[in-house]
């Protein structure tokens, strides 16, 4: 069995490393017949076509014009799928991880990983809790909980997998955790930067997602 914290710390690290490079697909990480994971979201590492498509690209994509062309990223539950599978099968445990964003969090706790609170339960907010919402139809990493409230995350939202700050939970989004955001995508990747430039995301990251926590 593993050590938690080498188990949260590989999830963060594997994480990242699509991030600033890999675009929004609609159907990224998902087989032909929608009912899991394709051959990209069951793969070790980072496919070379996702930075390659991101290079084809500039600040006017448009995810919707680019519906279901799998190969080239990942949508929100595709990159899930990709990051859970990279990082259990480390552990003897590959599979297919890829469900619509609202029943992830709610099967990881079913496997036996650990424990699963719909929202309006969550209290709080750790590293490596995965968030999860039917309602939203997304789902996301917590990285970390500033002291301000805000969640600094990563996830795949238009348009591609990136790091994102949220607002505080009075609204605001001057928050911690969007500094910290803009300051890490500046770092991994200032092509990103150059053509996308909004680091924030709203109060319903805090109050409409379920909390699945690893044991």
């Amino acid at each position: 069995m593993w050590k938690k914290s080498e188990w949260i710390r590989c999830l963060m690290q594997t994480a990242l490393l699509p991030v600033g490079y890999t675009l929004y697909i609609w159907g990224g990480g998902w087989n032909v017949c929608d009912t899991g994971a394709g051959e990209d979201a069951m793969r070790i590492g980072v496919s070379p076509r996702w930075k390659a498509f991101f290079c084809s690209q500039d600040e006017t994509y448009d995810a919707g014009k680019h519906r279901y062309e799998r190969e080239n990223g990942l949508d929100c539950s595709g990159y899930m799928g990709w990051l859970l599978y990279n990082v259990l099968s480390r552990y003897g445990m590959p599979g297919n991880y890829v469900r619509k964003a609202g029943e992830q969090g709610p099967m990881l706790a079913e496997c036996g990983f650990g424990t699963w609170k719909e929202a309006g339960r969550v209290t709080d907010w750790y590293p490596g809790d995965i968030m999860s919402s039917e309602a939203e139809g997304h789902i996301f990493l917590v990285l970390e909980e500033c002291e301000d409230g805000s969640l600094l995350i990563c996830h795949s939202s238009p348009p591609g997998v990136q790091v994102n700050g949220t607002v505080r939970p009075d609204g605001a989004k001057e928050s911690m955790a969007v500094k910290k955001a803009e300051a890490c995508m500046k770092r991994i990747s200032p092509e990103w930067c150059k053509r996308y430039d909004q680091f924030w995301k709203g109060n319903s990251y805090l109050t409409e997602y379920g909390q699945f926590r690893w044991w």
